[in-house]
């Protein structure tokens, strides 16, 4: 340009020379004067066509600066939307997805993302091919091919890397969904199994205790037969927790769902060991009830012979004493009693209706009425 800028302001000289020889023609021969009009011209012919090529080859390379200068802002911004796409876009679009049921459409989207910018991609690479093969500037030359290369290695590398977060999505979304239906699943079942273990039954009623531990023992055998499903559900919710594309929303929510199992299992096991403190009691219950049965039946048997004995014959006194002679003695009453204070010191609300307290005292009643009976028919015989 500044070339052209000289040529343009030295074209003066030229009508000044042209002045010149105009003043000294008459001097000249008009041969010579004639020849120096010719060379004039020439020169303003030769002037005009370096003004004219200059201006061609300035405007080509205003042109071609102009392109490469296109280039350069569109291959910068290209250059921005990747690292901006690797870093943050990407995340943003894949982050909760394991809490969504969209990962179809967002992956269709995000290729689609990817398809457009590989159009583009390609439109700068004819660029830049176009405006290597006009360069003739070695330096320039390998600057664009460096860039060219740069491009096409992005291209590849973007495309490998969404392909590669889609595949670890899907993986961590079927995860999540296992997780959520286990979750789900062991819910529904613990659900019915602490409603089972929570049922209240009449603690001495030997049948029913019979029908309650065979119950206890399956549900017992079905949470043994569980543990491993809720460690595989635990070890399944922990892994996710780890996972490092997961929103922190998401793992807030995960990281409650799995305390809330942890604290449900625990909770089921202290029923179980409540119900094995119960068992215990019934298992007490059971015994008191066949020792009163025993003790009831003795005291039955004796009643029966001393009324039998006064109807019949005189040998009653004789029958009676022998009869009282081999009468037991009131330990296993004794030891009732025992079993009973010490069942209701460990569970004070066990007998709540008072059934074995009242069985107990009828045997006390029975047994003082016994003894009495005996006496009386000693001393008034």
């Amino acid at each position: 340009m500044n070339k052209n800028r000289e040529l343009t302001q030295h074209r003066t000289e030229l009508q000044r020379i042209r002045q010149a020889i105009t003043e000294i023609s008459s001097e000249l021969h008009p041969d010579d004067t004639r020849q120096l009009i010719q060379k004039l011209n020439l020169l303003e012919i030769q002037w005009t066509d370096a003004e004219r090529s200059l201006t061609v080859l300035i405007d080509s390379l205003t042109k071609r600066r102009s392109e490469y200068q296109d280039f350069e802002n569109k291959f910068l911004r290209f250059i921005q939307w990747f690292e901006n796409f690797l870093n943050n876009e990407i995340n943003q679009r894949l982050n909760g997805l394991t809490i969504q049921t969209s990962l179809e459409i967002l992956k269709n989207d995000i290729r689609n993302i990817i398809t457009d910018k590989r159009k583009y991609a390609n439109e700068l690479l004819i660029q830049a091919r176009l405006l290597q093969s006009q360069l003739t500037d070695q330096i320039q030359i390998e600057i664009i091919k460096q860039k060219i290369e740069q491009l096409e290695h992005i291209m590849d590398t973007i495309e490998q890397h969404v392909e590669k977060r889609i595949k670890k999505t899907e993986i961590t979304c079927k995860m999540f969904n296992e997780f959520e239906q286990g979750c789900e699943n062991i819910r529904l079942w613990m659900d019915t199994i602490e409603t089972n273990l929570q049922r209240t039954l009449p603690t001495q009623n030997t049948n029913e205790f019979h029908i309650h531990q065979q119950s206890i023992a399956a549900i017992e055998m079905d949470i043994e037969k569980h543990s491993t499903v809720m460690s595989s559900l635990l070890a399944l919710g922990h892994n996710l927790l780890n996972d490092t594309d997961i929103s922190s929303r998401t793992i807030d929510s995960l990281s409650r769902r799995i305390q809330t199992l942890e604290q449900r299992w625990l909770s089921l096991n202290e029923l179980i060991k409540k119900n094995e403190n119960s068992n215990n009691i019934h298992i007490s219950w059971r015994n008191i009830d066949e020792t009163i049965n025993r003790v009831s039946k003795m005291i039955y048997d004796h009643e029966r012979f001393l009324t039998e004995i006064k109807r019949t014959s005189g040998d009653g006194l004789q029958g009676v004493r022998n009869e009282y002679e081999s009468l037991e003695d009131d330990k296993e009453i004794q030891q009732i009693e025992n079993y009973y204070s010490e069942i209701l010191r460990l569970h004070p609300t066990a007998d709540s209706n008072n059934e074995i307290r009242n069985r107990i005292k009828d045997l006390n009643h029975r047994w003082k009425i016994l003894n009495e009976t005996v006496h009386e028919t000693c001393i008034n015989n």
